[in-house]
C-alpha cells in the first residue's frame, strides 16, 4: 500500500502536471470557467513513430522514464461533466456534454518545456465541445452507462462502459469492471496546448481525488473484466492490434478551473 501510494504521487507529478513542481509560478490568467467531472484515463503504448505525426514539428513525445505508468505515450480520457460554471458561478446547462480526449505527454524541442498536448481523435457531443477549445475534436455520440455495487465499508464493483460515434461513422467502446478503493486527493496546476494551435494553452487549476485502477509497472490490478475497441479511420495507425495498456485510471472527483493566460 505503501508503494502505492508513492507510486501515485509520481504518477500525478509526471503525468499531470508535466514534470512542474507542485508550487507553480503564478501565470497571467482570466478565469474562463470551472467544471465539476467524473473521468476515466487510459494510459496506452502506441508505436511512437506514428505517434509523432500526430504532433506539431515543435514537440516531441516523451513518455515517463518510470513509476506505474512508464513508457506509456497516449492518453484517452472518458470525461463526464457534472457541472459547468461560468466565472460568475452561474450554470450553463448547456455545456454539459460527455466526451472523449486523446492527450500525448511531450516535450518542446526548442524551450525544453514538459507538458501535455491535445491531439486529434477526440469525440465531443455538442459543439462547446467539438471541435473544442484545442481544435481537436468531431461531432459524434458519447453514452455511458454505469453501475456500483457495494455494501457497507467495502470499496465494492463498479462497470463502467463507454459508447463513442463520431459523424464520420468511426467507433470507440470501453468496457471495464474494477474494484474500488480508497481515492487520494490532491490540488495540482496544469497546462495543455493544443496540437492544431501549438501556441494555444490553457492553465488549469484542479482539485482532484485520484485512483490507481490498474498499473502494470507498478503490479497494481483491481480489474476484473476489461475491453477496448477503437475503430476510427484517423486513427488507425495508432490502433493496429499492437497497442498495450499500461495503465488505468478512475477520477471520481474531478474540479478544475480554467485559465486563459
Amino acid at each position: 500500500m505503501l508503494y502505492r501510494y508513492f507510486a501515485v504521487l509520481f504518477l500525478l507529478g509526471i503525468i499531470l502536471t508535466g514534470n512542474l513542481p507542485f508550487h507553480q509560478p503564478v501565470w497571467a490568467e482570466t478565469l474562463v470557467h470551472t467544471t465539476t467531472e467524473v473521468r476515466l484515463l487510459l494510459a496506452l503504448r502506441v508505436g511512437q513513430e506514428e505517434l509523432q505525426k500526430f504532433l506539431p514539428a515543435t514537440w516531441q513525445v516523451a513518455p515517463p522514464p518510470g513509476g506505474p505508468i512508464k513508457d506509456a505515450n497516449l492518453f484517452v480520457l472518458f470525461i463526464d461533466p457534472l457541472l459547468f460554471q461560468d466565472p460568475q458561478g452561474k450554470p450553463d446547462v448547456g455545456a454539459t456534454n460527455r466526451y472523449t480526449v486523446l492527450a500525448v505527454p511531450a516535450k518542446h524541442m526548442q524551450t525544453g518545456e514538459a507538458a501535455t498536448v491535445v491531439v486529434t481523435g477526440g469525440v465531443g457531443s455538442t459543439t462547446a465541445s467539438a471541435p473544442g477549445a484545442y481544435k481537436a475534436s468531431i461531432l459524434g455520440t458519447v453514452k455511458r452507462e454505469q453501475t456500483y455495487k457495494g455494501a457497507n465499508s467495502e470499496g465494492g464493483i463498479v462497470d463502467d462502459f463507454w459508447e463513442v460515434r463520431d459523424v464520420q461513422g468511426g467507433t470507440m467502446d470501453l468496457r471495464i469492471q474494477y474494484e474500488r478503493a480508497l481515492p487520494m486527493r490532491t490540488k495540482l496546476d496544469q497546462k495543455i496546448y493544443s496540437a492544431v494551435e501549438p501556441t494555444f494553452y490553457r492553465i488549469y487549476r484542479q482539485d482532484i481525488a485520484m485512483d490507481l485502477v490498474k498499473s502494470i509497472p507498478a503490479g497494481v490490478d483491481h480489474v476484473k473484466n476489461y475491453r477496448f475497441n477503437v475503430a476510427m479511420p484517423k486513427l488507425k495507425s495508432l490502433f493496429n492490434g499492437n497497442e498495450q495498456l499500461v495503465a488505468v485510471i478512475a477520477y471520481p472527483m474531478f474540479v478544475r478551473q480554467i485559465f486563459l493566460p
